[in-house]
């Protein structure tokens, strides 16, 4: 069987797999640090905008206790901070959409790694296959050297009786 094998092809074959996974993992690294980086952004984007109610509610707050909120103005407040509610979610959705994508990421991440984790396996089983064969046709042709020369020392030897 192992005769059968061109080993050198299959090891070139398993060397160019294995390349191409590496490239494919270095894609996907590549994506999934710019999914994390955009994931982070759209947290601190949520973060900023709840920190902005807050202070909204501090500054009116502030306005409240030293008398120069009015009603109109309160009302003004109360319809500002709905409108920072909506962003807030917004904020919360997009950052939600960011951690989807970049858990995605990291999935196809972890898939490329173990198809190249695969073809390393697969080129170190062809590379020792190969060299197994090369050992395996190396003794062979060294048993065959010493059986042509156990024939040659044995005819040599049955000549000379002969002429004796």
């Amino acid at each position: 069987m192992s005769n059968s094998i061109d080993w050198k092809l299959l090891v070139g074959v398993r060397e160019r797999q294995k390349t191409t996974a590496m490239g494919v993992v270095a894609r996907d690294s590549e994506a999934a640090a710019q999914s994390q980086a955009h994931w982070q952004q759209a947290e601190a984007l949520h973060a900023q905008e709840i920190q902005g109610k807050a202070a909204h509610w501090q500054a009116t707050a502030g306005a409240l206790e030293g008398g120069r909120c009015n009603v109109a103005q309160l009302r003004h407040a109360g319809a500002w901070s709905a409108a920072l509610d909506a962003r807030i979610v917004e904020a919360q959705q997009l950052a939600a959409q960011a951690g989807e994508q970049h858990a995605q990421r990291e999935q196809s991440l972890a898939r490329s790694r173990q198809a190249l984790r695969e073809a390393s396996g697969e080129l170190e089983k062809a590379q020792q296959m190969q060299a197994r064969t090369r050992a395996e046709r190396a003794a062979l042709q060294e048993q065959r050297q010493d059986e042509a020369s156990e024939e040659a020392a044995s005819q040599q030897w049955a000549a000379a009786r002969r002429v004796v």
